[in-house]
């Protein structure tokens, strides 16, 4: 049935696991070294920030979609699925540079560890040299280099990506209100509607009840009426529920029904 209803919530939950993983154990270690000094800032620290933080909302939207299906909300046409997809297409534009990077980032997680290792082993004398900054050193100068050399021509795709999403939202922003600019000359020079008096063309037909429009009416509203005339001139007859004990509104002493013979 969970395949059946949504077949992208089972690759959405892998993905989640996969992108977390790299945030935690790639890009992290990664952006203490920019904060460290260790990478330079440039282009490479640029890239590094962009995509952890692409990552990160990319998780939250998948959490958030997550959330829609345990409370049983239709997800289907929801703003969610459309922002998934657009991280996803840009995910994807960045693996091109993952892949040629991917050499200098192993190596500077490699310095990373080496790093750590160090700084956990205790000191044995005062007098021992300090060990040489991760910096220093001609191979991490020269995978910080070609981070931020390799970086230049993916940063102007990316920029170029980004320009074209917000001229395509622009264009979309400019149809709309020309779509509502005309909606509103339309209506002004729509012609006015025609009147009940117009419509029906009464002419010099003579002014009549409404009532007498429907016979049907007209009689149901006389036969009304005449039972309540009918009603006062003949009384119902009423079955004796219990003994008679007078009229329940009393006798009027000063009422005459008699008629007088002269």
């Amino acid at each position: 049935m969970l395949r059946k209803e949504s077949p992208e919530l089972l690759e959405l939950i892998e993905d989640l696991k996969v992108k977390l993983t790299e945030v935690k154990d790639e890009l992290e270690p990664l952006l203490q070294l920019v904060e460290q000094g260790i990478i330079p800032p440039g282009k490479g620290s640029q890239y590094l920030r962009t995509k952890y933080n692409l990552y990160l909302n990319y998780c939250s939207n998948i959490s958030f979609y997550l959330i829609l299906k345990a409370r049983r909300v239709p997800a289907h046409g929801h703003p969610v699925i459309e922002r998934l997809v657009t991280y996803r297409n840009l995910i994807n534009k960045l693996s091109v540079v993952d892949q040629k990077l991917s050499a200098e980032i192993r190596y500077l997680l490699t310095l990373k560890d080496d790093a750590v290792k160090k700084e956990l082993i205790p000191e044995a004398k005062s007098t021992k040299p300090k060990p040489k900054s991760v910096s220093k050193t001609p191979a991490a100068a020269c995978a910080v280099t070609d981070l931020s050399d390799d970086s230049d021509f993916d940063e102007e795709a990316k920029l170029k990506y980004y320009k074209e999403i917000e001229d395509r939202q622009k264009l979309k922003r400019k149809k709309e209100e020309n779509s509502t600019e005309e909606q509103a000359v339309e209506d002004q020079n729509a012609k006015r509607a025609i009147t009940y008096q117009i419509a029906k063309n009464r002419g010099l037909t003579p002014r009549r009840k409404k009532i007498d429009r429907n016979p049907r009416v007209k009689h149901r509203e006389k036969f009304r009426r005449a039972k309540i005339r009918r009603r006062g001139q003949v009384r119902e007859v009423r079955k004796e529920e219990q003994r008679y004990s007078g009229e329940l509104s009393g006798i009027r002493a000063g009422v005459k029904k008699s008629i007088k013979l002269k």
